[in-house]
Formats: C-alpha cells, sequence, structure tokens
C-alpha cells in the first residue's frame, strides 16, 4: 500500500541552521547575559541598602528592589527555557526603564552627584543585556531607551550618561565584530563540508562502478565464455538463466552509465517503488512534502538501500506488518527519511556488532555519501530509522 500526503509547510523554505560558531556565541551570550541580569540586580539591592537614605523613599526602594529581584529570577528561568527572545529582552528594557524614570525616589542626589549611584549599575546592565541579546538595530533601540530613561529619571545632572553612551557604541562595535566573524567561519566550514559530502558521493559512485564492472565480468562475460568454449547446449536451462542475469546486468547499464556525472534523481519516486517492492512483506505509508526530492544518484541508492533494510526489519523483527516512510528536507536542507513502526521494538545496545543488517546496511551505507544513519528503539515501544545526508 503506498500513501502519498502533503505535509504541513510544503514549499517554505528552511531557515538556514546556525553553524557552530553561532551556536557557541549564542551559548556563550546566554550564559553571560542571565549573569549580568542576576549579579546587576544583587549588586544594585546591596549598593542600596548600604547607602545613604537623605531624599530616599525607604518603602519605594523596598518595593522596587524587591520587584527587581522577583523579575531577575523570572528572566533567568525564563532565558534557560526559551531563550533570549526578544519578548524577553524587550521586557527586560521596559522594567528597568521604568525604576529609571522614578529613581528621584530611589537615589539620594548627593549620591548622584558623587556618580555611585545604584541606577546607573542596573542600567548598564540593561544596555549590555540588550546589545548582547539582540541584533544590532534592535539592541541599539534598546540601549537608546534605557540611556534616556535615566536622563529622564535622574534627580541632579551628572556625567554617567556619557559613560553609557560609550557603553552603547562599544558593545554594539564589539558584538557586530563577534558576529561577522562567526559567519565567515561557520561559511569556511559549511563549504569545507560541501566539498567533503562531493568527495564522499563521488567516492560511492566509483564504488558503484567498480560494482557494475564486477558483475560485467560475472554474468555477461562469463555467460560469453560459456558459450564459446561449448560448455553448455544451446538449450540448456543454465545458459538461459545465465543470459537473463547478463541481459539485466546489460540493461542497468543502460539507464546508469559508467562515465560522466550522473543526473540527479527525485527520491520519493524511488521510495514509491520501494513500498511497491516490499508491499508483500510489508505495507509502507509514504509521505513527502509534495515537492520533488532531487539528490545525486549514488544517496538516493544509499538512502533507498538503508529504508528497504529498515523495512526488512519490520517485516521479520517487529511484530506488526505495517510501518510508515516520511522523507522530507529539514532546516538547513538536510534531507530525512524515517521508517518508523509501532512493533515490539529491542534494545539496540544488545545487537552484537557482528550483525551487518544495522551497521553495514543502514549505517555504513550513509556514511559512503556523508550521511548518517540513527536507529532508536525501546522494548515495547517500536522502532525509529532516521537517515540523514545533508543536502547541497
Amino acid at each position: 500500500m503506498v500513501t502519498w500526503r502533503v505535509g504541513p509547510g510544503a514549499g517554505e523554505r528552511p531557515r538556514a541552521r546556525p553553524g557552530p560558531s553561532d551556536y557557541a556565541l549564542t551559548r556563550t551570550v546566554l550564559r553571560f547575559t542571565i549573569s549580568l541580569r542576576c549579579g546587576g540586580v544583587l549588586a544594585a539591592i546591596i549598593a542600596a541598602v548600604i547607602g545613604e537614605g537623605a531624599g530616599v523613599s525607604r518603602v519605594w526602594q523596598a518595593w522596587v528592589l524587591g520587584g527587581l529581584a522577583a523579575w531577575a529570577v523570572f528572566f533567568a528561568a525564563r532565558a534557560v527555557g526559551r531563550g533570549l527572545t526578544f519578548g524577553l529582552v524587550a521586557a527586560d528594557t521596559f522594567a528597568v526603564s521604568l525604576v529609571l524614570l522614578v529613581q528621584d525616589r530611589l537615589v539620594a542626589v548627593d549620591a548622584v552627584v558623587d556618580e555611585t549611584t545604584w541606577a546607573i549599575m542596573l542600567a548598564s546592565t540593561s544596555i549590555y543585556v540588550a546589545q548582547l541579546a539582540l541584533s544590532q538595530p534592535a539592541g541599539l533601540a534598546m540601549a537608546v531607551a534605557v540611556t534616556a530613561a535615566y536622563m529622564t529619571g535622574v534627580p541632579a545632572e551628572t556625567s554617567q550618561v556619557r559613560i553609557l553612551f560609550v557603553q552603547t557604541v562599544v558593545v554594539n562595535a564589539l558584538m557586530w565584530l563577534l558576529r561577522r566573524g562567526g559567519g565567515r567561519a561557520d561559511a569556511i566550514v559549511a563549504e569545507r563540508d560541501r566539498e567533503r559530502r562531493q568527495a564522499m558521493v563521488e567516492a560511492a559512485r566509483r564504488a558503484d562502478e567498480r560494482h557494475h564492472r564486477s558483475e560485467m565480468h560475472d554474468s555477461v562475460l562469463a555467460t560469453l565464455v560459456m558459450v564459446a568454449s561449448g560448455a553448455v547446449q544451446g538449450g540448456s536451462p543454465v545458459l538461459s538463466r545465465n543470459a537473463q542475469a547478463a541481459l539485466d546486468v546489460l540493461e542497468e547499464f543502460s539507464v546508469s552509465p559508467l562515465t560522466g556525472e550522473p543526473p540527479p534523481v527525485d527520491l520519493g519516486e524511488r521510495l514509491e517503488g520501494l513500498a511497491v517492492e516490499m508491499a508483500s512483506l510489508v505495507a509502507a505509508d509514504i509521505t513527502t512534502g509534495g515537492v520533488p526530492l532531487m539528490v545525486p544518484e549514488p544517496v538516493a541508492v544509499a538512502l533507498t538501500g538503508a529504508a528497504r533494510e529498515a523495512l526488512r526489519n519490520v517485516a521479520c523483527h517487529s511484530g506488526v506488518a505495517r510501518a510508515e516512510v516520511r522523507a522530507e528536507v529539514r532546516a538547513g536542507g538536510v534531507m530525512t527519511v524515517t521508517v518508523a513502526d509501532r512493533g515490539r521494538g529491542f534494545d539496540p545496545s544488545l545487537v552484537p556488532g557482528g550483525r551487518h543488517g544495522i551497521r553495514g546496511s543502514i549505517r555504513e551505507r550513509m556514511l559512503m555519501v556523508g550521511g548518517t544513519g540513527l536507529v532508536d528503539s525501546r522494548p515495547g515501544e517500536g522502532t525509529v530509522v532516521t537517515l540523514r545526508w545533508p543536502h547541497g
């Protein structure tokens, strides 16, 4: 049984995956930003408690600092769970700006003149958070908003505003340099990966050529030698079988030439043919994104062969007669084929290392074309085989 479905989001252009440098920078910024927010609020609370209280409303101060502490905890938890989203950073800028607008009730005028207020520390950390977490235009806008709030709410003239402007410019320039350098490094790595995949595909094509030549020797030439030497009679069934095998090999050569770059093929059509081929053993429900999935011939052979082995395992070991096969291009252009069943499952760690099915027919087959094969299964929970090839 073959069922073609159009999955959700068909035709959408996948977003590029972040490269290793971008990923490392994002993780570092996340940790540093959480430390800045929590450390900045803690430093502000300590400075407010030990500072002079002339002209300061301790009630206002207690409520505001308590709210800041609660916000810092929420900010850290949210950032860890969902990352530094625009909404979270914008909310942080808004909360800090509100505090800065009422700092005339929270900060002593003498402290402002002496340039030792905790409000300036809070403003600085907010500028750092926005610049580190957001894009340059968005981070710059947030920094300007914080600086404007500080200038509006400060109860006396101070030169600290210049420091906020300098921090804004310096951090903005630093993040531009880091992101630009990381982008260039990721581009170099991506190009090298592409060249490596091309080399592996070419190696697989040459291996396929050697296989064809071996088949030519073992079938066509062997049959001709048998006829020429008179080893068999004209009506011999052995000769008929060998001749048919030789014709099959020659027909394969006619559609798979030994020289030249083979044209890309539609993986979806190959999987449809595989489902028909395996129909007597297992029913395969094929799902694609509704668009041609063009890949090089060696890659199509590897993906189809690995999927065939996965379906054969379903028929032999799962205890069910149906499997789901999904082919799609995921984020970053990764061609992905999954073969899933709801059978009895197994523990992959208990499979002997010498078993050829998983190791040779799935994993090594994918490695030959620069891809990966992953088998995920648990007793009683079915099995999912995931085949990935970095498309393009």
